[in-house]
């Protein structure tokens, strides 16, 4: 991989015959959210670095299979299932605003408030 590439230093080789368990998905996938934030600084003025270490980002979610694509061959019908990668999303915030909570000496909720309040300031 080349240099700059965001590595998960906690997964293995990943072999598709073994199905991973789930708590190991959304462990994994937590790592990878993380690798994302590192990624998205990865490229700097560079786009086309940035876009490489994203999909690198995104070629790990496959690789522990956090994002899964499965056809239901009685109806035809495509499943988009993210439920590991929306977990390793949550571990990641849960984590996140209890640390802020814990530096700040303030109760998670102010944090999340804190949160909002942000999010709807850069909304617009």
């Amino acid at each position: 991989r080349g240099a700059g590439a965001v590595m998960d230093p906690h997964a293995e080789h990943h072999d598709h015959e073994a199905e991973l368990p789930e708590e190991e998905k959304v462990r994994r996938a937590g790592h990878v959210v993380l690798d994302a934030v590192v990624a998205a600084d990865v490229g700097g003025d560079d786009p086309d670095k940035a876009q490489a270490a994203m999909e690198l980002v995104f070629e790990h979610l496959l690789e522990i299979d956090a994002i899964e694509l499965l056809l239901d061959e009685e109806t035809e019908e495509l499943e988009l299932d993210i439920s590991p990668l929306i977990g390793g999303v949550m571990l990641v915030v849960r984590r996140l605003v209890a640390e802020l909570a814990a530096r700040d000496g303030v109760d998670e909720e102010t944090v999340v408030m804190s949160v909002r309040a942000a999010l709807d300031a850069a909304a617009g």
